[in-house]
């Protein structure tokens, strides 16, 4: 008579042991391959969606001084922003612009004086306002690094700019991706100069903006100077102009930040400011070529 050995007998009861508790424990599973075990997990929403949460994707930075390349992982789209002294932002040519009167969805590059770009800005905004309202309009204008994700955008409200109105003035909001509000630009009243108060999240003011005299009427096409000062007014720290870019052969904005060292966070308060002064005074130029700035 066959007489099972007592190893497989004994294999046998772990095994019916096993499989009768089988609803109750979770055995690891083994892989004979030589493949690496994955340790990150998928994302929820696709291998696209990423919510709340920026893709690492390595970026090349060349030091001008010493013409040195090397890679950094931004943590953020404002990232970008850290050590940049000065920024020039260009408007792309549209063709509907060129063949229509009524004007698209604006589109510009953010560079430093170098040539490098730092971001791609969108607009977006509806065809009733920007037929009825022109450069008054309401929008959002979303910037991309060069990661091709969304860094910030600003917010503007329909508003008017005009000191007839000083009841509803012109206000633009930053806010950074996934949706931190970082400050406001706001248009305060004044009959002498163009001024403008920019807050932080806490709604202290960092600087105030104040451009040229509002006595007469101003030929927007020209070069342009708004100066930024301190919170207290009485000193400059920083400038935006609109002046002629000989190489492109065409007017352009140039952010001057007070320094290298300042908050990206106030860099992109900042660069709102430049935006909002773009619409309410230069591309009502590029239709109507001189506006009365009160």
């Amino acid at each position: 008579m066959f007489r099972v050995p007592p190893e497989t007998e004994e294999s046998e009861m772990r095994l019916n042991t096993l499989e009768s508790h089988s609803t109750d424990i979770d055995l690891p599973v083994f892989s004979d391959n030589s493949n690496p075990a994955i340790t990150i997990q998928p994302q929820i929403g696709g291998e696209h969606d990423y919510v709340g949460a920026r893709r690492p994707i390595p970026v090349s930075t060349i030091d001008w001084q010493t013409t040195n390349v090397s890679q950094f992982i931004p943590m953020h789209g404002i990232d970008f922003l850290a050590g940049a002294e000065q920024l020039h932002i260009q408007q792309t040519v549209e063709l509907t612009d060129l063949l229509a009167n009524v004007e698209s969805e604006n589109r510009y590059i953010i560079k430093v004086p170098q040539g490098e770009t730092l971001y791609c800005a969108s607009e977006a905004s509806s065809s009733c306002q920007r037929m009825c309202f022109g450069s008054s309009r309401s929008f959002v204008i979303k910037v991309y690094d060069q990661t091709q994700q969304e860094a910030f955008e600003f917010r503007r409200r329909l508003a008017c700019g005009s000191c007839s109105f000083w009841c509803y003035l012109q206000a633009m909001e930053v806010w950074i991706t996934p949706g931190e509000l970082t400050g406001v630009i706001e248009q305060q009243m004044n009959l002498s100069v163009p001024l403008f108060l920019v807050y932080n999240r806490h709604r202290e003011i960092i600087y105030r903006i104040e451009g040229p005299s509002m006595c007469a009427c101003i030929s927007f096409g020209k070069d342009a100077h708004f100066k930024i000062y301190t919170a207290d007014g009485m000193t400059q720290v920083g400038s935006i102009n609109h002046q002629w870019d000989q190489v492109q052969v065409a007017y352009n904005l140039c952010v001057q930040f007070p320094g290298r060292s300042v908050d990206t966070r106030h860099k992109t308060l900042l660069l709102g400011a430049a935006f909002l002064l773009e619409y309410m005074y230069f591309e009502h130029s590029k239709t109507r070529g001189c506006r009365c700035a009160c």
